[in-house]
């Protein structure tokens, strides 16, 4: 897994590329595409003394009008009829423990002639760092719902070759969540759904033009993954909220 996912080399950094389309789905209505959205995540992992993989990571995300393919800052929201102003997803840390201590780690892999398959199913749950009482706008309730859903698929032979510090992979990655902070749809009835794909690059260097100048010029330690372990994690919710009190700390010291 972690050959698939990241690098037994903790010298080697690995990206994980995706791209696809987010819709939304609400109650009697067929899914609507809002738009597309493209990012990665920078990875290395590390094998502790106790045989425990950390993986080490950060993340972006960028959405993207789907008519002409740019990546967007701002968004006239169907569903509202408001302008948004969009947060791009910039996530640092989003650390993982693979194997953690006293839990059975088993993978449910699937032969399929030269490649084997992996499905991992990630049901969420959890306080909502945006209360409803405090950002009525942007929460979608007192707790958290959502899953992610990720289909690997990599060739058998380079998973088995000890050679090999890491393989090459592809896979598909859905999930469901609820309308995103900055949308301020609050508690509307729906959902998002998330469908993307995509498979591991060498760099940023091969990503597209314009996600390489974002790169450069907003998020440059994106560049790398962290170089040390840190928690707790960073979502785009917990995100969203260091932006709101930073913004009303600058606001009330001016």
């Amino acid at each position: 897994m972690v050959k698939l996912r990241c690098s037994l080399d903790p010298a080697q950094e690995e990206l994980l590329w995706w791209a696809g389309t987010l819709f939304a789905q609400e109650p009697g209505k067929k899914a609507a595409p809002l738009m597309g959205f493209e990012g990665y995540n920078i990875c290395r992992a590390e094998k502790q003394a106790d045989g425990v993989w950390r993986l080490v990571t950060r993340e972006l995300t960028f959405y993207r009008d789907l008519k002409t393919g740019k990546i967007i800052d701002s968004w006239d929201n169907p569903l509202s009829g408001e302008r948004n102003d969009v947060v791009q997803v910039a996530n640092d840390p989003v650390n993982t423990v693979l194997n953690p201590p006293g839990r059975p780690f088993h993978m449910p892999w699937v032969e399929a002639g030269d490649q084997v398959m992996l499905t991992l199913n990630i049901p969420l749950a959890y306080p909502n760092p945006l209360q409803p009482d405090e950002f009525p706008a942007e929460s979608s309730g007192p707790t958290y719902m959502g899953s992610e859903h990720f289909m690997f698929f990599a060739p058998r032979a380079d998973l088995e070759n000890p050679a090999l510090k890491s393989v090459p992979v592809t896979y598909g990655w859905t999930r469901i969540g609820p309308w995103l902070p900055w949308m301020k749809l609050g508690m509307r009835p729906g959902n998002l759904l998330y469908i993307a794909q995509g498979n591991k690059r060498a760099s940023v260097n091969e990503l597209p033009a314009d996600v390489q100048e974002l790169v450069r010029s907003r998020y440059p330690e994106y560049a790398r993954a962290p170089e040390t372990w840190v928690q707790p994690n960073v979502t785009s919710w917990s995100y969203y909220k260091q932006l709101k009190q930073g913004a009303a700390a600058k606001q009330k010291q001016d």
